[in-house]
């Protein structure tokens, strides 16, 4: 078991103080260590069962340990509780069922099961950090401003509209509550926004060059797409009519542009290091990559 919790190994700063807690966290470590360990053992054809039934475990217990962990937040009225159940239902209802289709479509893959690990392990590791440990006061939850339900239905529904519209992939939701873990090279464009009532919103849409090529290609008819001088202008275009586009549906209102431009992708990562997190900050997966999209109001 040493050599399985070396690639996913507990750590007692996880520890938030509350047994039934603690010990459900451990658990989960447990099983996505051996899940990771099964795939560094020489023989993934012969672990690929242990691997599949380790998940459905993994996925039931979760779900229990949700609820065992909700009751108890209820119990000592965490004032956070409503928007801690949000990111639960979110991993639960959104998150684990997208990553079960993708091993589906892929026959379980190995490409696919490691993929269903490591979000795992990403997430469990940052919830752990920091929204768990808020429901002891030892850390402050990142999602703190509590994000209407109505307006992230109402994202997804025109973010896969102009998804279709304009890059011409079909978009699935991946996730209502992205906290900024590590995906493919990104192309990122920001936006700044003021409102006729002077309110500023930052928004920021990422695409993975796996898409930006499907889309180049579609465009250029061409095998190779780099983001030279002639690409880089036109997905530029392309995101800042997204960007305008979907806040005018989202806000209902004209937005007068402050600042527009391409930015790094590690200057979309900071925005996840800040005290709080954007407004809103969403996931979806297309068949060729995954786009990102945050909001924050300034």
């Amino acid at each position: 078991m040493d050599a399985e919790q070396s690639l996913f190994e507990w750590d007692d700063d996880y520890n938030i103080g509350v047994e039934v807690v603690d010990n459900a966290h451990r658990q989960l470590f447990r099983i996505v260590s051996r899940i990771l360990y099964n795939f560094n053992n020489g023989d993934f054809d012969h672990n690929k069962t242990i691997c599949i039934e380790a998940i459905k475990f993994l996925k039931s217990y979760a779900a229990k340990h949700f609820a065992e962990e909700e009751a108890y937040q209820l119990k000592i009225n965490y004032s956070g509780y409503n928007t801690h159940k949000k990111i639960h239902d979110n991993m639960k209802n959104v998150v684990i069922p997208a990553l079960e289709k993708e091993m589906d479509a892929k026959c379980y893959s190995r490409e696919s099961l490691e993929h269903f690990a490591s979000v795992c392990a990403g997430w469990l590791t940052a919830h752990i950090l920091i929204e768990d440990r808020a429901i002891t006061g030892k850390e402050h939850s990142k999602w703190s401003r509590n994000a209407s339900d109505s307006v992230e239905n109402a994202l997804d529904g025109i973010i896969r509209g102009y998804a279709t519209s304009l890059f011409g992939v079909n978009a699935e939701l991946f996730s209502k509550r992205y906290a900024g873990h590590r995906l493919n090279t990104l192309f990122c464009y920001n936006d700044v926004f003021e409102m006729p009532d002077g309110v500023t919103y930052s928004i920021t849409t990422c695409l993975e060059h796996t898409m930006l090529e499907v889309v180049g290609r579609k465009l250029m008819k061409q095998e190779v797409i780099e983001l030279n001088s002639v690409m880089l202008p036109l997905f530029s275009e392309m995101m800042k009519s997204f960007n305008f586009e979907v806040v005018l549906a989202m806000l209902n209102d004209e937005p007068k542009r402050i600042k527009s431009a391409a930015i790094p992708e590690e200057n979309f990562y900071e925005q996840y290091k800040d005290r709080v997190y954007p407004d809103y900050s969403m996931l979806w997966r297309t068949y060729c990559g995954y786009l990102a999209f945050s909001v924050k109001k300034l």
